[in-house]
């Protein structure tokens, strides 16, 4: 049976309505712009999406809507100039995914202020899902501006906040491209967060997935998380060119960091500090320590850095080392790996092939019980 786009569509239900721009009259005591029951087209509540007109009092407009129906607010393709958005609980924010690595396309949610604290504001917004969206930011902004923000800035919510970002581009923010202070649970795949000047992600809190992301040239850390960071499975993401560390991982347990890429970033692929009971298996470590003298290895640069950590296992990874696309710049790193005062701890099973210039490991000691090194194999490059 043939089908056309518009069968197709007609059949996907709520995006298919959004999309077609078919409008369904508004429910009983619901709201004028509704495509549907629980639909709600941002250009239906005055949204232009030129690049030109400030969008935000539509938006939120819309955003309110869905909000007292545990709707979905639905971006066409288009330019929307806005800031400081307030999300709603147990929401849907979504547009078609049409970006890509590079090039503007799909729905563009663009930061219009350089006093704002972010374009999308998620705290309190239990349960909110984040679609195919394309957030961009002011990297020149004087202060730090988030792409997205969840703000517990003195203590957890009451209840979760089970967040999902999928599918999302964010960008150039002055900030981070995702800040989710003091968080409970959450969700990012399939998702690109570039170029910003924070971290590309940075977290506070614990029960996440992260999978299949890439965290790509950001002027922090690709993925950082500061106080406490827990119960994290971080999965088959590409980590690169981060002038931080690939991974920064402060004070927190149970992570299990598998099947991930790390490539040249400026510090360690992976720095693991103060950690327990976590587990580095599988991972790809290239050309890391690209420049680590802002960092606290100094002229030592390194693939991956493991200090006061216990119950950690860091077996069966590869690392090589290498130097900038098209054979320019120096080769990194020193070392393969910086180790300090680690205790129950294995290291085991990895191969360093032409994995760092100078030495596999340089052990600044201080270990202590139950810490093994052992079956490790590699050597310098040439």
């Amino acid at each position: 049976m043939n089908m056309n786009k518009r069968d197709f569509l007609m059949g996907a239900g709520v995006l298919g309505l959004a999309g077609l721009g078919v409008s369904n009259p508004a429910p009983a005591g619901g709201q004028a712009g509704a495509r549907s029951a629980s639909v709600f087209n941002v250009l239906d509540f005055g949204a232009k999406g030129d690049g030109q007109t400030p969008d935000s009092e539509a938006v939120q407009k819309a955003l309110d809507a869905a909000g007292a129906v545990g709707g979905t607010v639905y971006f066409p393709a288009g330019k929307y100039p806005c800031h400081d958005l307030k999300v709603r609980p147990h929401t849907t924010v979504m547009a078609e995914p049409q970006w890509g690595y590079r090039g503007d396309a799909g729905a563009m949610l663009l930061l219009d202020s350089d006093e704002a604290e972010c374009v999308l504001n998620i705290t309190g917004a239990f349960g909110v899902h984040l679609r195919g969206l394309f957030l961009q930011g002011k990297k020149g902004a004087k202060k730090a501006i988030h792409g997205v923000f969840l703000n517990n800035a003195e203590k957890y919510s009451p209840q979760e906040d089970a967040i999902v970002i999928d599918d999302c581009k964010i960008e150039k923010f002055s900030g981070h491209g995702v800040h989710l202070l003091r968080i409970w649970l959450f969700i990012i795949r399939h998702s690109i967060m570039q170029g910003n000047k924070g971290c590309g992600v940075q977290i506070t809190g614990w029960d996440g997935f992260v999978t299949d992301n890439q965290l790509s040239g950001n002027g922090s850390h690709g993925f950082g998380c500061e106080e406490a960071g827990a119960t994290v499975m971080f999965t088959a993401n590409r980590v690169e060119w981060n002038k931080g560390y690939g991974l920064y991982l402060s004070g927190g347990d149970a992570w299990n960091v598998t099947g991930n890429c790390f490539d040249r970033n400026w510090g360690a692929g992976i720095c693991a500090m103060k950690m327990r009971t976590a587990t580095i298996t599988g991972n790809v470590f290239r050309r890391c320590g690209k420049d680590s003298n802002l960092l606290a290895e100094g002229e030592r640069s390194c693939q991956v850095r493991l200090e006061e950590c216990s119950g950690l296992t860091f077996v069966s990874n590869v690392c090589a080392a290498g130097r900038d696309d098209g054979g320019k710049g120096k080769y990194t790193p020193q070392v393969g790996f910086i180790l300090r005062k680690l205790s129950y701890s294995v290291i085991s099973s990895n191969t360093l092939f032409h994995g760092y210039m100078e030495a596999m490991a340089a052990d600044l000691g201080e270990h202590g019980a139950d810490y093994v090194f052992v079956n490790n194999v590699g050597c310098p490059m040439a």
